[in-house]
């Protein structure tokens, strides 16, 4: 067996959870596999404090040889580091991980790769300089369910693939917002529904149907101002905050190579009730597809999930059901992401800083769009 991959992970709080302001996606999606694999081993821990790097070693159970830092430039000459894997607030991305570029090392970064266009290509462009292998954190299209609609396409049993549709609500977005992602409202800190809930959603809908060769898009935002919430003490932190995100995004284009047009709207807030959050048609020559699932957010999926295969010959409806993985067994957020570091271990396909680069090249033009119709220019 080869030696473990050597991890630096940055971003893991070491403050309780009443003190803490974020998704937990460090502890939650990340430790897990981490703690798990043989193939990979944590061996320090970059914070913004010393102090709260040891408490994040001593609360999550590290081995008490782990390095706390503070610095990036430390993390950096540290040489018994290996992947440096960075889960920090999008626009703290590239400040953490820039020396350890600079160093060679290879790294791993959370989706979206940075807060706009501009920076993720200096990354991925500073990464080529310095021989940096590279991963981001874009695991949609390791979902068992996205594999499994693209197998039953590629086999043929729809038919030829005619068109798409998806109609999602996203959760957050909605009349009021947490205050533990009151930076969700700033479009400048590059972390929200756009970039993060369609940045995701792009690669679960191009590893089914393919890439988008030619879309338009309409953004909305329909709330400028928001109450920011303790969702846990129900009690409002702030009254009409304001927001210049939209909550409305929706997409129409042709993807290739199979030329399927397709139509996608998600919402902010929750689906009318006893609807699914997630509703996506696959319409084919010989059947139909429907999945519904509790949650839009397929880069994480839910358990509560549900693909139907209609055969339009015999007029039956199948309940597709998955083969489960030694990954199953995680908690939620940790599946895919195991299934991506499989991947990377294994020198397989996974998505990387260039890679997030195309992503962020749609969603520029897409907040330029969005621009121009806010000046009364229309679509350009």
């Amino acid at each position: 067996m080869t030696s473990p991959i050597r991890v630096g992970l940055i971003g893991l709080s070491g403050a309780p959870p009443d003190e803490y302001e974020g998704v937990s996606w460090t502890p939650n999606a990340h430790l897990p596999y981490l703690k798990k694999s043989p193939h990979y081993e944590i061996v320090a821990l970059l914070n913004s404090s010393v102090e709260s790097a040891k408490a994040a070693i001593e609360r999550y159970e590290l081995p008490p040889q782990t390095k706390a830092y503070c610095k990036p430039e430390d993390l950096a000459a540290d040489k018994n580091v290996d992947l440096v894997v960075c889960s920090v607030r999008v626009d703290r991305h590239f400040q953490t991980v820039r020396p350890s570029i600079i160093a060679g090392k290879s790294i791993f970064v959370e989706w979206p790769l940075e807060k706009n266009l501009k920076i993720a290509k200096e990354m991925a462009e500073l990464a080529e300089k310095h021989n940096s292998r590279t991963i981001v954190g874009a695991q949609g299209s390791f979902d068992p369910w996205i594999r499994k609609i693209r197998e039953i396409i590629d086999s043929g049993r729809i038919g030829k693939v005619l068109s798409s549709n998806a109609q999602g609500a996203l959760g957050n977005g909605g009349l009021t917002e947490s205050k533990n992602v009151r930076y969700f409202l700033d479009r400048e800190v590059g972390g929200n529904m756009v970039t993060i809930r369609w940045g995701h959603a792009i690669e679960f809908f191009a590893a089914t149907l393919g890439e988008f060769k030619t879309w338009n898009s309409l953004l909305s935002n329909r709330l400028p101002q928001k109450d920011l919430v303790d969702y846990a003490k129900k009690q409002v932190v702030q009254k009409d905050a304001p927001n210049d995100v939209p909550d409305q995004i929706m997409i129409q284009g042709i993807t290739t190579p199979l030329n399927v047009p397709v139509s996608i709207h998600f919402r902010g807030g929750n689906s009318f009730p006893g609807t699914p959050m997630l509703d996506w048609r696959i319409q084919g020559s010989k059947g139909e597809m429907r999945f519904t699932c509790s949650s839009e957010s397929l880069n994480v999926g839910r358990e509560e999930s549900k693909l139907e295969l209609f055969d339009a010959i015999t007029g039956k409806i199948e309940n597709i059901v998955l083969e489960k993985d030694e990954w199953d067994e995680l908690r939620q957020e940790a599946k895919n992401i195991a299934r991506e570091y499989e991947a990377f271990r294994k020198g397989e396909w996974y998505p990387d800083f260039k890679w997030a680069v195309k992503r962020h090249e749609m969603i520029e033009e897409m907040w330029r769009r969005y621009d121009l119709q806010q000046k009364g220019l229309g679509l350009a």
